[in-house]
């Protein structure tokens, strides 16, 4: 603010009213300098220049060989990515493996003989227990030892002397002491002891033809990941498909070998009601080898299943024996059933019935792999396919500029050899010094003429 008088204070205005002016006129020109040059810059700039198209240079090679060794190639990575990759492994699709569920229905009846007398055993008696998850059991013998009390008696399992009771009888009291009671061991146990040669105690029921009964299986699976609605399988069939010794339509075995063998091809359905004699047969084993001692079976449903086709997807049917370890053969359990013959107010004593089962075990599952066309796979295999194919470029030119007696000639036109640029900059550099020394020396000879 002015502080003069008013005459000074306009005065003082008028003074600094050009300064002002120039200021802005500066300020203005070189407000229009810059966007003028900024113009200037792009209007001279070149678009061809910034949008270019950049390609890569090929040379052709006259020769044969070069030729065959590309195409070759060439034709070995379709015929791969093509044939193996695409049709063999269905590359074209995703793939999910799953695990599903398995029933097994036992029905049928049979007999055992003692002396003259036949007792009945149908699916009830001879399938303990009655219902299993995806597993069944079928006794071909059992052994029940009736009337077992707990006392201090001889175990016809342990066999001893007197003159060896120490070594031969275990003892781990309170139950065993080593003592022998004359040709067996004794102890505080369940007596009497099963043994299959205690007659007296022990009665053995062979179950004749027990490889008629006969056994429905059914089986279902999903593959989630790949369809979430669509569920896959044979528990809604209303009646059984029986195999009939392989006479049955889709009964053909696909595969075999001496444990085991496989029933169906997928493309129809497999029969799925088989006597247990079948199943022992298609095992590689019959039911007279196995009755006394029992054995182990697989019994596998093999789903291979297109989730977005239409059409139904069936299983095949693979049967083979688990216990081939000649140690170890065979499948036995126990079990037994507790009562009192008289009150134990009375004086009852505890007593027992030891059933001791040999049979056939069965063990379903069901298990497969979904599949579904797949862009992605689809277009993951062509990335390969193409990555493959830079292996016949490379290999016709390793073979070019390595292998033919033509090499020198042929790196000629394929390698070109530009200037040391780095050399011609230091010899720029070094005119250019030799220039300004030159032009140093005519101003230092122009300036001594003028002093003289």
């Amino acid at each position: 603010m002015c502080q003069g008088s008013q005459a000074e204070c306009e005065r003082t205005r008028e003074a600094a009213s050009p300064h002002r002016q120039r200021f802005r006129a500066s300020a203005s020109a070189g407000v229009m300098s810059f966007f003028t040059a900024a113009y200037r810059r792009l209007s001279a700039l070149d678009l061809d220049e910034i949008f270019s198209y950049q390609t890569t240079k090929e040379v052709r090679m006259i020769d044969f060989r070069l030729g065959m060794v590309c195409n070759c190639i060439r034709l070995i990575v379709l015929v791969y990515v093509v044939g193996y990759v695409f049709i063999y492994k269905q590359g074209y699709t995703e793939e999910e493996k799953s695990v599903g569920h398995a029933l097994v229905d036992v029905n049928g009846s049979t007999y055992s003989m003692l002396g003259d007398k036949a007792t009945p055993w149908d699916a009830i008696d001879a399938v303990v227990p009655a219902l299993e998850d995806g597993a069944a059991f079928i006794a071909t013998t059992i052994a029940v030892t009736a009337g077992q009390t707990i006392q201090n008696a001889t175990d016809l399992n342990l066999p001893c002397s007197v003159a060896t009771a120490k070594a031969e009888c275990p003892a781990m009291p309170p139950l065993d002491y080593g003592i022998c009671g004359g040709t067996h061991c004794k102890n505080w146990a369940w007596s009497p002891s099963y043994s299959e040669t205690d007659t007296a105690n022990t009665t053995v029921n062979e179950l004749v033809h027990a490889d008629r009964f006969g056994v429905w299986l059914r089986a279902s699976i999903q593959f989630p990941s790949l369809d979430a609605g669509r569920i896959f399988s044979t528990m809604d069939v209303g009646a059984p498909t029986p195999y009939n010794g392989g006479g049955a339509p889709g009964a053909a075995q696909t595969a075999s070998s001496a444990t085991s063998a496989t029933i169906g091809s997928g493309g129809t359905p497999a029969p799925d009601y088989y006597t247990v004699g079948e199943l022992l047969s298609l095992a590689g084993t019959s039911y007279e080898t196995v009755k006394r001692t029992g054995c182990t079976l697989s019994v596998n449903f093999l789903w291979k299943c297109f989730v977005d086709s239409t059409a139904a997807c069936y299983p095949s049917i693979q049967v083979s024996r688990m216990d081939l370890n000649e140690r170890r053969r065979g499948f036995s359990y126990q079990y037994a059933h507790y009562y009192r013959p008289v009150a134990k107010k009375d004086g009852g004593t505890e007593t027992r019935d030891l059933y001791t089962v040999h049979g056939i075990r069965l063990l379903v599952s069901s298990r497969g792999e979904g599949r579904q066309t797949s862009i992605s796979a689809i277009m993951l295999q062509i990335s390969s396919a193409i990555a493959l194919l830079w292996l016949s470029g490379y290999a016709a030119d390793f073979l070019m500029l390595h292998v033919l007696p033509e090499k020198k000639h042929y790196r000629t036109y394929k390698q070109e050899r530009t200037p040391d640029f780095s050399d011609l900059r230091n010899k720029i550099a070094e005119v250019e010094g030799e220039r300004k020394k030159l032009r140093d020396r005519k101003n230092r000879f122009a300036a001594k003429l003028d002093e003289s």
